[in-house]
């Protein structure tokens, strides 16, 4: 209770350093269409309240997810001034186990945990910053295509869209394909990402990752597809960066559905759907960590996509302090 209560003023303390300077955000569903790969990606737009020219940040939702993933920090960042756009990925979506299918709805979510749909995330995200910028060169672009600045982008994502982000970033492979990394992108955050292969690989393959890059996750955010990803392995992924604007906090008690920003009751869903029981963050320590999430994350995009000094230096001198018992804070 008294670790609860700390964090429940440090949660205060936050609420006062974030202020919601606009309108509620105009919320677009749409579909864009590839016709170069034949692929139609659902999209859910949030649009900031006003006319001038604002950054865009694109988040990508984990597997069997949705374009509803997200919402708790779409919302939050589109309210201060950011054009939120939550991509769903045809191939490695809801489509998975929805419906009738072969195999268990796990065994399907696995089907969908492939290298061939990382690339197809990863290609996902390149065509739209360039159907962004194609519509912005045309004179009939929607209004709110043209308020998105394409010269400050962040890139996020959840699970197979914190893979998908860490792929952007600049993380390194051993096959033929060494890197995917997409030089447009300025900042990075990936909730519940995970390391892969054996330590000694890491520096080699995540010490290129140089740009900012915000770690999310929890200490109880654990495996849920039996893929080998674990709290220690998510955590890492800020040890095995190169020092230079890396952050990571890891919540008490977070497991991995309240990353994803949606319902607080999809940890519920997921072992409706793997059939298991794993351990769960309860409702109380959820609605803590959803609250210092989204103030945290502000600042991040504050401080690396707006240029934001004053946020550059509360990352550094007053985050740790602000997160208090409710987790802990590392930046290098």
């Amino acid at each position: 209770m008294k670790r609860l209560v700390a964090s429940l003023i440090g949660t205060a303390c936050l609420a006062l350093a974030s202020t919601i300077a606009f309108a509620a955000p105009q919320v677009l569903d749409i579909e864009w269409k590839d016709s170069a790969r034949e692929r139609a990606l659902p999209l859910r737009v949030r649009v900031p309240d006003g006319t001038d020219k604002v950054p865009l940040v694109i988040f990508s939702h984990g597997l069997g997810g949705s374009r509803e993933g997200g919402k708790a920090w779409g919302e939050h960042w589109s309210a201060n001034g950011y054009l939120v756009v939550h991509v769903q990925h045809p191939g490695s979506d809801e489509s998975l186990w929805k419906g009738a299918g072969e195999g268990l709805p796990k065994q399907r979510l696995m089907r969908g945990a492939t290298a061939e749909q990382l690339l197809g995330r990863v290609d996902d995200v390149r065509f739209l910053l360039d159907e962004f910028a194609r519509q912005q060169s045309t004179p009939d672009a929607a209004v709110w295509v043209k308020r998105a600045d394409l010269s400050r982008i962040a890139m996020t994502g959840h699970s197979f869209g914190a893979r998908t982000t860490m792929a952007l970033a600049g993380e390194r492979y051993p096959g033929p394909i060494k890197t995917l990394a997409d030089a447009r992108i300025s900042a990075f955050i990936a909730f519940s990402p995970a390391t892969q292969g054996l330590k000694r690989t890491w520096p080699e393959r995540y010490g290129e990752m140089s740009k900012p890059f915000f770690t999310v996750t929890g200490t109880i955010d654990g495996d849920v597809l039996g893929a080998g990803s674990n709290p220690k392995n998510r955590a890492a992924l800020f040890d095995a960066q190169a020092a230079g604007e890396k952050f990571r906090v890891v919540f008490d008690d977070g497991d991995h559905a309240v990353f994803n920003g949606g319902e607080l009751r999809e940890a519920q869903w997921i072992n409706r759907v793997t059939g298991e029981n794993h351990e769960s963050t309860s409702a109380a320590t959820a609605q803590v960590i959803r609250q210092q999430t989204v103030v945290l994350t502000l600042k991040f995009l504050d401080a690396y996509v707006k240029g934001d000094t004053k946020a550059k230096v509360w990352l550094r001198d007053d985050a740790k302090s602000a997160v208090g018992a409710a987790g802990e804070w590392s930046a290098k």
